[in-house]
């Protein structure tokens, strides 16, 4: 069922559920306040004859019968003299013996009371008057027919359900048009959203009140938006991809292709097959890191305790040949401390890291690896005193295939995955990858891993 069927629903039922309390409280406080006013009109009226009709009491019950007999055609009702044992002394209708108990609800009262009970005789109000005298006390007992109290309760509760029938009725018809008015955003952005198709990925819904509504239909923008966004990289990542993939395939074919030309040519073979195994060495890293990229979202990280000496041995081990060959000194400071994290990716994070440092470094400055714990996390940084970033490329550094034009100048290594693959893995830790870097004079990168056990 439709969410506006059911607001409309939910609302034409609480409305029925109001309507009859409504009924309920009204009706019955309608119904006290009536019987209170006929309370006050008895009590009045039985006061006002209790000294004649008590004259007799308890000498002569005939003589009291003769008082309540009169008494009571006048006001219309049957009047009892009663002892202060509750049992008859004198009946205006001369029916009951003396000394009849009767089994009422009103005698259960010692005070002066009033009750209405529904009778095989009709509605009837019985009301008790307690009295003193010298010679002893005694109870007056009224009997009155309630018709009158009975079509008024009656002629109300037809009005008000009356009343309350049309404004349900009305209620229904409202909960109807709210229901669809407060649905209709709902509407539209299922309308908005079915429009978008592959090739027309668009949400342009306009939405003036401030409600969870709004923030639905911007949190629809923003996810539209991250699809586009999501799918213009994929294209550019396809296309990037495949044309770095297809350079060094076009530089391999040309050198098969001129090869066996220069084989008399023993310095030049040398060089070509040094350029070939160059070429499918960088294409070989280049198709690791592609696969990297592709799965690292979906690797189950594998904690494992990890020393700073286990970080210092394996940065020594990968990069002392290089950075002696490159001619750039490496100094690595790191605390003495244990962390948790994969040791297979963050040692990934750290060589990319590193060797771009190295990389673009020129021949004499210093690369400075340093670990120190800060707060509640670990701070690894890899600072250089090499090119540094111009400002026109920092956006873009941890792009895939991204590759400045003074950094391609520099040094042609490189695929351009590096930089990402890091920010990933550090994303994976839940940590960070950030950047500061100067250009011209050098650049710090900076990666946080939490402190976790």
């Amino acid at each position: 069922m439709k969410i506006q069927y059911q607001l409309w629903l939910i609302l034409s039922a609480l409305f029925f559920v109001l309507s009859i309390s409504i009924y309920a409280v009204v009706g019955s406080a309608y119904q006290e306040r009536l019987q209170s006013g006929y309370e006050q009109i008895a009590v009045t009226q039985g006061l006002a004859i209790m000294g004649e009709l008590t004259k007799a009491y308890p000498a002569s019950p005939k003589r009291s019968s003769g008082y309540l007999q009169k008494y009571g055609e006048h006001l219309q009702c049957r009047l009892l003299l009663l002892t202060e044992e509750k049992k008859v002394f004198a009946d205006s209708f001369n029916e009951l013996a003396i000394n009849t108990a009767l089994n009422l609800a009103v005698l259960q009262e010692e005070r002066q009371a009033s009750r209405f009970i529904r009778t095989s005789f009709g509605y009837l109000q019985y009301t008790l008057l307690p009295f003193t005298k010298t010679e002893g006390s005694g109870y007056i007992l009224m009997i009155q027919p309630a018709a009158s109290l009975e079509a008024q309760l009656h002629s109300f509760r037809l009005w008000m359900l009356q009343t309350l029938l049309i404004s349900l009725l009305l209620c229904f018809l409202l909960s109807y048009v709210v229901s669809t008015w407060l649905t209709q955003p709902i509407r539209k952005i299922i309308f908005a959203l079915k429009q978008i198709t592959p090739r027309k990925r668009s949400f342009t819904l306009s939405y003036r009140r401030r409600d969870e509504i709004k923030e639905l239909i911007e949190a629809l923008k923003k996810m539209v938006a991250e699809l586009n966004f999501y799918d213009e990289n994929q294209k550019r990542f396809l296309s990037t991809s495949s044309h770095e993939l297809k350079t060094p395939l076009a530089t391999m074919q040309l050198i098969l292709e001129n090869l066996p030309y220069v084989r008399q040519d023993e310095e030049k073979f040398r060089e070509f097959t040094a350029d070939l195994l160059f070429q499918i060495t960088k294409m070989k890293q280049m198709v690791e890191q592609l696969l990297l990229m592709t799965k690292i979202h979906s690797i189950a990280l594998q904690r494992q305790a990890i020393s700073a000496e286990e970080v210092r041995e394996h940065l020594l081990q990968s990069f002392q040949h290089l950075a002696e060959e490159k001619q750039v000194p490496l100094e690595i400071d790191l605390e003495q401390t244990t962390f948790f994290a994969d040791r297979l990716l963050l040692f990934q994070a750290l060589d990319n890291l590193v060797a771009n440092a190295i990389r673009y470094s020129p021949p004499g400055k210093r690369v400075k690896i340093m670990l120190k714990t800060v707060d509640n996390y670990h701070l690894f940084s890899i600072c250089d005193r090499g090119i540094g970033i111009a400002p026109k490329d920092l956006p873009h550094i941890f792009s895939p295939f991204y590759r400045a034009d003074d950094a391609t100048a520099w040094n042609q290594e490189g695929s351009g995955l590096g930089l990402a693959i890091a920010k990933q893995i550090a994303e994976l830790h839940q940590g960070e990858l950030t950047v500061d870097t100067v250009w011209q004079k050098g650049t710090c990168f900076y990666l946080r891993l939490p402190r976790v056990k």
